[in-house]
């Protein structure tokens, strides 16, 4: 008996402190002590800086993406010296509208572009300025490639590339930028065993990759091939995305480096591996294969090497979404699971600590995603208490997200004062902000109910 009285009697103690010190012994069960957990998100969610990037000259597809993709020829943009034609571009890529709705821009600039009839792709009074290039008609197409040793031609390059960085600067809008200008689609490749020029070497295309760095200091660059003149924290980009093939051999180069085979120079790749942790990896599906194929019968194919790629973003070759072929649908739809960054808060405790008149909320944060972000957001929880749903309680959570890669975790402690989480009907939501504008503009990826951008974590009903 004595057994049996001495853990009631220990109980009627701890109810009576529990009572006189407000402890709420009662409420230990809703509002402290209890670890609640949350599960992996089932739907792809538009996050910004990663999924799909359509050619934003297409409503339909840019519509669903949170990115767009826009390329700019050369002639084009600059059909007179030193004159930009802003105003046509902006039109024909509705960046006006894309701006207004909150999406990204991927940019690449192009000199050279196969096409069905003899043409440049440079302007006119370039090519009457420098004309020592060829004019070709391969299987890639018809076009004209450039020089790209001329020093005229470098010059007004230089010149062209400053003036695209200062018509996007200062907008919050340009996020990624492919390294184009050489070689044919802007791809550093040309089809020289057709007789056409070489890429130029690398003391050449080192000037080429400055005029971007220089330039472009406000957004992410990639390259198609981490070549050894890779500029320090920029990304690769894979125009070959869903064919295995291709797509191996450009692993192989990120991580183990190699030789150009189009210049002969030895050591020309650097060895880049897990690039993914610290710069942004793109590229578009390769149009030598159908995609319906790529997520129909090569689906799970297709799935491994975006993963083994650690892919942030798709495009512009992306999946064009018939409303009849729900299949094909779903499948395009849940392969964005495997592209860009999944942030997840795994857990969630509420404590309150002996003597102490506020909570320790323990929060565990995940990333179910294959990368990280790489941009400043700030993943923060609000407090809301009842009557007050225009004053949140705001916490940060000191979680550098560009750090938090595939598969890893991290814990943090939030102190709340005890008489917000006492209050019935309280809630606490989770957010990540974008840290320049300071909205909430990404969400988390977890199964719970949602208020706008935000997710619910916890009530106290």
């Amino acid at each position: 008996m004595d057994k049996i009285k001495k853990p009631l009697i220990l109980l009627g103690v701890l109810l009576v402190v529990g009572i006189v010190l407000g402890v709420g012994i009662m409420h230990i069960g809703r509002v402290t002590g209890t670890t609640y957990k949350y599960s992996e998100g089932s739907t792809s969610l538009q996050n910004p800086y990663i999924g799909y990037a359509p050619s934003s000259d297409s409503v339909s597809l840019c519509e669903k993406a949170s990115l767009v993709y826009a390329e700019i020829l050369w002639s084009e943009l600059e059909p007179e010296e030193g004159k930009y034609n802003w105003e046509a571009f902006e039109q024909g890529h509705h960046l006006n509208r894309w701006r207004d709705e909150g999406k990204k821009l991927v940019l690449r600039f192009v000199c050279d572009k196969p096409g069905k009839i003899a043409h440049t792709d440079i302007p006119q009074w370039l090519y009457d300025k420098t004309g020592d290039g060829v004019f070709y008609d391969v299987q890639y197409g018809k076009g004209y490639c450039p020089d790209y040793n001329n020093e005229d031609f470098i010059a007004a390059h230089e010149k062209a590339i400053k003036e695209i960085a200062d018509h996007f600067r200062n907008q919050d809008f340009l996020a990624y930028v492919e390294l184009g200008s050489l070689g044919h689609w802007g791809e550093w490749h040309t089809y020289y065993s057709a007789g056409i020029p070489r890429m130029p070497e690398t003391i050449v295309r080192t000037r080429y990759v400055q005029h971007y760095v220089t330039s472009f200091d406000y957004c992410k660059l990639l390259m198609r091939r981490p070549f050894a003149e890779l500029p320090q924290g920029a990304g690769v980009f894979n125009d070959m995305t869903g064919i295995a093939n291709d797509t191996y051999v450009w692993l192989d180069w990120i991580n183990k480096g190699g030789d150009y085979n189009e210049t002969g120079e030895k050591g020309a790749l650097k060895a880049t591996p897990k690039i993914w942790e610290y710069a942004p990896v793109g590229g578009e599906f390769a149009s030598s294969v159908p995609i319906s194929t790529m997520l129909g019968k090569d689906y799970d194919e297709t799935v491994e090497l975006i993963k083994n790629s650690h892919m942030s973003f798709i495009g512009p070759m992306v999946p064009y979404l018939k409303r009849e072929d729900l299949e094909f649908y779903a499948s395009s739809d849940k392969l964005l699971k495997y592209v860009g960054y999944r942030y997840r808060i795994s857990s969630l405790n509420i404590k309150r600590p002996f003597g102490r008149n506020d909570y320790e909320c323990r929060i565990k944060l995940t990333n179910d995603g294959v990368a990280p972000i790489y941009f400043d957001f700030t993943p923060c929880i609000y407090v809301e208490t009842p009557g007050q749903a225009e004053n949140m309680q705001r916490y940060e959570l000191e979680v550098d997200l560009k750090t938090l890669c595939q598969h890893q975790e991290k814990e943090v402690v939030v102190t709340v004062p005890k008489e917000l989480l006492d209050a019935a009907g309280t809630k606490i939501y989770a957010g990540i902000e974008n840290a320049r504008t300071g909205q909430v503009e990404a969400m988390f990826d977890m199964e719970t109910e949602r208020q706008g951008k935000l997710s619910l974590l916890w009530e106290n009903k």
